[in-house]
């Protein structure tokens, strides 16, 4: 159990962002220990709900958990014509698939999570998303997701990485390399989107990332979106495409859909790819070649 735990509450601190922290008053720990992967925490935290974190990482809070996923899964989801079958890399909470899964399109998803304990406890604790992973669309893979994209190529419309911070195990999944890898399991006009840090909090990762996608797609951006329970309260995602812009929807949520989300809208789409000159102004020299 972390020290933390004992004083009663929970701070996740990381080299990616020096002297800072996020702290969160423990109400009742639910869950810790020690898996074959990693420090899988689950606790009550005091205006979040259920939280779920891994190796100290905050990674789900049940307060604003509809945020991540609801973007994660609509902006590249909406992008697209007709998405039919997903590769999700990552995502053992369920999270990202219970939302694919309320697209009618879509037929089938892979889902690679290394640690199987990480569904067992979120099926557990957080039912809520972890019962999507029981759906018979939904197929299961408890191995490295980088080692599994290399073996299916050009079999996925869209290609989701839902990635840890780049820090030890996780950097892996930042390099070129893997996202190259991640592109040729792509159909023609498919999407790959990977997560890819805080422009606010560490912006050199995030340009990394962004230029990664530049050299890899004829179309690609990055969109950002605030969310309290993640240190520094915003996160990102970049995404591409080599067929067509996906900055805006390619398809409109109708009817029940719409009543359905709580974050993602057509409107939110667009705005997220909406980011200020101090940002913009880094890749200003790149758009002019």
């Amino acid at each position: 159990m972390s020290e933390v735990f004992k004083e009663g509450y929970f701070t996740e601190e990381c080299p990616l962002w020096p002297g800072r922290a996020l702290s969160v008053r423990i109400e009742e720990v639910l869950a810790s220990e020690e898996t074959d992967y990693q420090l899988l925490e689950i606790f009550r935290g005091e205006g979040f709900g259920k939280m779920l974190a891994l190796d100290g990482k905050i990674q789900l809070a049940e307060s604003d958990e509809f945020i991540y996923h609801e973007m994660f899964a609509h902006v590249p989801c909406f992008a697209h014509p007709e998405p039919e079958n997903v590769l999700v890399i990552g995502g053992g909470d369920g999270g990202v698939v219970r939302e694919l899964l309320k697209h009618s399109c879509i037929e089938h998803i892979d889902l690679c999570e290394l640690d199987e304990e990480v569904v067992n406890q979120c099926t557990r604790f957080f039912p809520w998303t972890g019962k999507a992973l029981n759906d018979p669309r939904v197929d299961l893979h408890f191995l490295d997701g980088s080692l599994f994209v290399k073996g299916h190529p050009a079999s996925y419309d869209l290609v989701l990485v839902d990635g840890p911070d780049p820090i030890g195990p996780g950097e892996a999944l930042f390099t070129k390399n893997f996202l190259a890898d991640c592109k040729r399991a792509l159909r023609p006009g498919g999407i790959l989107v990977s997560q890819s840090e805080s422009y606010l909090l560490h912006p050199a990762v995030t340009e990394e990332q962004c230029r990664t996608f530049q050299e890899l797609f004829a179309y690609s951006g990055y969109y950002a979106f605030s969310i309290p329970s993640y240190p520094g309260g915003s996160l990102g995602f970049c995404i591409g495409c080599d067929e067509h812009r996906v900055d805006a929807p390619y398809r409109r949520p109708i009817g029940a859909f719409v009543r359905r989300l709580k974050m993602y809208s057509m409107a939110v789409h667009k705005a997220a790819f909406v980011l200020p000159p101090f940002w913009t102004k880094r890749f200003e020299s790149d758009e002019e070649k």
